[in-house]
C-alpha cells in the first residue's frame, strides 16, 4: 500500500473508531476531497496527500467551496512538506486551504486547537494582546522592561498587545517573562472564511441548462468541478445535490457515489436524465428527465415531485 492511500485508511479507521458518519474513501471519480464525515455538528470535506506539496492551485476552488456550501471544514490531511515530516501541533497552509497533520487532526477533534501556525519565515503563534496586557499590568512590568529582556522595540510589544504574532522563540521568551500562557487558539474553521472563492463555469451545455432552470424555480445553483456530483442547488428549505447524465445506466458508479455523499450531508439527491427513462429512483436518488424538469415551471411542484421519488 502506497503512502497516501495508507493514510486514507488510518484517517478513515479514526472517524470510525470516533462514531463519525463517514463516506467510503473509494467514492467513484473523487478528485476534490477524499472523506466527507459528520459527527453531531461537525462536518469535515477532507482531502488526504502524503505531500502537501502536490497540492495544486486548481484544486483549492471545489474544495473550499464544497466546505462553505455545505457548512462544513475543508482541511487537507497530510504527511511531508518538501523532505520533511509536518510538525504535530503546527497548522499549515497551502493556497489558503488549512493542512494538519493526522496527529494534529486527531488533537483537534478531540478539542484542542492548534496556536502554532507556519508562515513565510518560519513558525508563529498568535498572541492574546488583551490577556498579555493584562498580566503585564498585574506584575507592574512595563513595555519597556518587556522590550529589554526579548531584546526587541517597544513597538513590537505594543503590536503583540494588539493581538499580532510573534515568532515561536520569541513567544516562550515572552510566556517565561510572564509565567503565563498568552497563546490565542487558531480556529480552522473561522480560517477558511478568509479564502476569496473563485466562481467555476461548467463547460458543459446541459449542466447549464440543468442549473438554468433550477434558478427558475428559485433554486440558486453552484458548478462545483471535480465530483461525481456536477454541484449544488439550495433555496432557503432545500439543500440538492445534483447529477446531470446524458444516460443513466452509464453511470452507476457515480450515482452511488452522490447517494453516499448525500447521506453524510443528510442533503437530497437529484439525478437529472438527458434521455428518457421510465425509472424514477435509481440507487435511493430520485430521477427526473430534463423535458419532464422543463415542463414543471413550478418550484414546490417540482418538491413535490421529489419527495415521491425519493
Amino acid at each position: 500500500m502506497d503512502g497516501r492511500r495508507e493514510l486514507i485508511k488510518k484517517v478513515y479507521d479514526f472517524l470510525k473508531k470516533n462514531n463519525f458518519k463517514v463516506s467510503e474513501p473509494d467514492l467513484y471519480g473523487l478528485v476534490t476531497f477524499d472523506l466527507i464525515c459528520k459527527s453531531y455538528n461537525e462536518k469535515y470535506i477532507i482531502k488526504i496527500l502524503y505531500n502537501i506539496d502536490t497540492f495544486s492551485k486548481i484544486s483549492v476552488t471545489p474544495l473550499m467551496k464544497m466546505g462553505v456550501l455545505t457548512g462544513s471544514i475543508a482541511i487537507i490531511i497530510g504527511e511531508k512538506a518538501g523532505n520533511g515530516k509536518l510538525e504535530e501541533g503546527v497548522l499549515y497552509f497551502r493556497h489558503g486551504v488549512p493542512i494538519l497533520s493526522m496527529g494534529t487532526f486527531i488533537e483537534y477533534v478531540n478539542g484542542s486547537e492548534p496556536y502554532i501556525y507556519s508562515a513565510p519565515g518560519g513558525f508563529y503563534v498568535q498572541i492574546d494582546g488583551e490577556k498579555m496586557r493584562e498580566i503585564r499590568e498585574k506584575k507592574k512590568y512595563s513595555i519597556g522592561y518587556i522590550s529589554q529582556k526579548l531584546g526587541i522595540s517597544r513597538r513590537s510589544v505594543s503590536l503583540y498587545e494588539s493581538g499580532s504574532s510573534a515568532t515561536v522563540d520569541i513567544y516562550f521568551k515572552l510566556e517565561e517573562i510572564l509565567k503565563c500562557d498568552i497563546s490565542k487558539n487558531l480556529d480552522i474553521n473561522v480560517m477558511k472564511n478568509n479564502v476569496s472563492i473563485k466562481q467555476e463555469y461548467s463547460e458543459n451545455d446541459f449542466i447549464k441548462e440543468v442549473f438554468g432552470i433550477m434558478n427558475n424555480f428559485g433554486y440558486v445553483s453552484e458548478y462545483i468541478s471535480r465530483n461525481p456530483f456536477d454541484g449544488l442547488s439550495y433555496d432557503l428549505k432545500s439543500f440538492l445535490i445534483i447529477g446531470a447524465f446524458d444516460n443513466i445506466n452509464n453511470n452507476a458508479n457515480r450515482i452511488i457515489s452522490i447517494k453516499k455523499i448525500s447521506e453524510i450531508l443528510d442533503d437530497i439527491p437529484v439525478i437529472i436524465n438527458r434521455e428518457n427513462t421510465e425509472r424514477e429512483n435509481i440507487y435511493g436518488c430520485p430521477v427526473i428527465n430534463i423535458r419532464d424538469l422543463k415542463n414543471i415551471y413550478d418550484g414546490d411542484r417540482f418538491k413535490k415531485i421529489l419527495a415521491k421519488r425519493l
